[in-house]
């Protein structure tokens, strides 16, 4: 979801080129905001240019706030591009790292935070980024180094998400409070007739009222102070349970007395107040109309990037509430309070309703980008039950314990299922190719597993056959993650699914007794290094096999 932003306006006037630097805090501001302008003209086309001009942007308001380090528009703007930014893979790649991009993007916020706490854009912008950092921690670093940072910083922003929540609540029902008094009185009712006498008039009648203004005079900037909607308290609670969502899968299961009372305060944002916040959409008089994709003109003679449809908060949330429940389904197991297969059938019970959602037909071919979420999300949680049955301590399965291997294959199978139906059409035709990579990378995982579980004793026949098929397929999705990973311009990316495409052929060649070692291979044995940490850690690859790989590299 993006960042909430602070609309500033000013009076519209004729377009004056700049003869003298900023002097005024609203000069430093007019500045900023015509850079961004122009990033924003370049961004589709041409990542070069509009980092630079965003750049300047951040200069301008660097200097404004040497000036003015009180100003809190300034601080704000600064930090609100600053995340904007950093969500940008593309512009990432041109900056260096994504981790101390982020990390310089905190530190903006908390400057911005400290000249007003209690703003709750401020706060909600504040806990994405910490969210943001603590995500990126997870995706580019083995779990045991990340967890303890990655959970001091998700535990921050579910802090502060819930303190944006309560401010907002508190700022509805009030506001609310304020309409019951202003709709009893008897002004208003004047009001309500003239308006309609208003609306009744011919449209010529009111030329003379609504004549343009404009003046060469630059004008002041305004802080428009849009009201508190029910979408922007369901934005907030769907933000602090994936926050909360991600934090509990770092806590050691046996730790009951921490996990429970984080379960019953994520159970009551997604069992009461999502539902509560869902039903008062329809009622709301300040519902936000639906937004529609209009990006403005850009220079560039390339094609424009891909821009993935936006959901509904209504849709956002109620995936945010299955991925929280599939948590806790994983806690349960993980805790030994229910089986494989149970774990199993929670998994599809929870995401069943939201492809039987008639929003979410896709039955008729056309795009919709809430189950193609609903896709992603459904598998991602049937290749994180995989890996959890690894970690039982009667891994790997004997014969004797076969129905833990037979839980495994079958929700890797239905997660390749799913995974397909996304890398097809209408899919394809929309999901940018940053989502189509992580797609393919899933494929790969998906199949090696399985080439993982078809060398166990307790394999069935029909498993061991398809080794081969298996392992090939593994390295085919991982070429197709590495082509669409060069796509977006994600180097990072594509150099995950090079290594790891490595990793599917030298397992496929040892299975099949070959011996090869491909010229290609050669030079690659950090990267390959680097991710077979992280694919053992998954269950994708086991630990022996892991050290064979790397001995290959050698």
């Amino acid at each position: 979801m993006p960042p909430k932003t602070k609309n500033l306006i000013k009076p519209k006037g004729k377009f004056k080129a700049r003869t003298q630097d900023p002097q005024s805090e609203n000069d430093f501001l007019e500045a900023a905001d015509e850079f961004e302008q122009a990033a924003g003209k370049w961004r589709a086309g041409d990542v070069v240019k509009a980092t630079r001009f965003f750049n300047r942007a951040i200069d301008m308001y660097d200097a404004g706030l040497k000036r003015w380090p009180k100003s809190f528009d300034l601080a704000y703007n600064k930090a609100n591009l600053e995340f904007k930014m950093s969500e940008d893979d593309r512009i990432v790649a041109q900056l260096g790292n994504k981790i101390t991009l982020l990390e310089e993007t905190l530190k903006s916020h908390r400057v911005a935070i400290g000249l007003d706490p209690d703003n709750t854009d401020v706060l909600f912008n504040t806990a994405q980024v910490l969210t943001s950092m603590a995500e990126a921690l997870l995706e580019n670093t083995s779990q045991q180094n990340a967890k303890t940072p990655a959970g001091t910083l998700l535990e921050e922003a579910v802090e502060l998400f819930t303190k944006c929540l309560a401010r907002q609540q508190h700022e509805y029902e009030e506001m609310q409070l304020e309409l019951a008094k202003a709709e009893a009185s008897q002004d208003f009712q004047e009001d309500a007739a003239a308006e309609r006498a208003r609306s009744e008039k011919p449209s010529g009648d009111d030329s003379m009222e609504t004549a343009s203004t404009d003046s060469d005079s630059p004008g002041e900037y305004a802080t428009v102070v849009e009201p508190v909607t029910p979408e922007a308290l369901l934005e907030t609670c769907t933000a602090q349970l994936g926050a909360l969502t991600t934090l509990l899968g770092l806590y050691d299961p046996a730790d009951l007395a921490t996990i429970e009372p984080k379960a019953q305060f994520g159970l009551e944002t997604a069992n009461t107040k999502i539902p509560t916040l869902i039903n008062l959409l329809a009622n709301s008089p300040f519902s936000r109309p639906a937004e529609e994709p209009s990006a403005g003109p850009t220079l560039s003679i390339a094609a424009p990037a891909t821009v993935e449809p936006s959901t509904t908060p209504k849709d956002d949330a109620l995936l945010a509430t299955a991925n929280f429940q599939a948590s806790l389904a994983e806690i349960a197991y993980r805790s030994g309070r229910t089986t494989a297969a149970q774990y199993l059938d929670a998994i599809d019970a929870l995401f069943a309703p939201l492809m039987q959602s008639p929003d979410n037909d896709n039955n008729n071919g056309s795009f919709n980008a809430a189950a193609a979420n609903a896709l992603s999300a459904h598998a991602d949680a049937l290749i994180d039950l995989a890996s959890a049955v690894t970690d039982s301590p009667t891994y790997p399965p004997t014969p004797k314990c076969a129905p833990l291997l037979d839980a495994q294959w079958t929700a890797l199978t239905r997660a390749q299922t799913l995974l397909t139906t996304l890398s097809t059409a209408p899919y394809t035709a929309h999901l940018p190719p940053s989502r189509l990579a992580a797609i393919y990378l899933a494929r790969g995982d998906a199949n090696l597993f399985r080439f993982r579980l078809a060398h166990f004793e307790a394999a069935k026949s029909a498993w061991v056959k398809s080794r081969s098929v298996l392992g090939g397929n593994a390295g085919v999705f991982y070429r197709g993650a590495r082509m669409y990973a060069e796509k977006a311009g994600l180097d990072e990316v594509r150099r995950t699914a090079e290594a790891k495409a490595v990793v599917a052929e030298v397992l496929r060649e040892v299975a099949v007794g070959t011996g090869v070692r491909r010229d290609e291979w050669m030079g690659k044995g950090g990267e390959v290094r680097r991710v077979l940490e992280m694919m053992v850690e998954e269950g994708v690859v086991g630990r022996g096999d892991a050290e064979m790989v790397a001995g290959w590299m050698e």
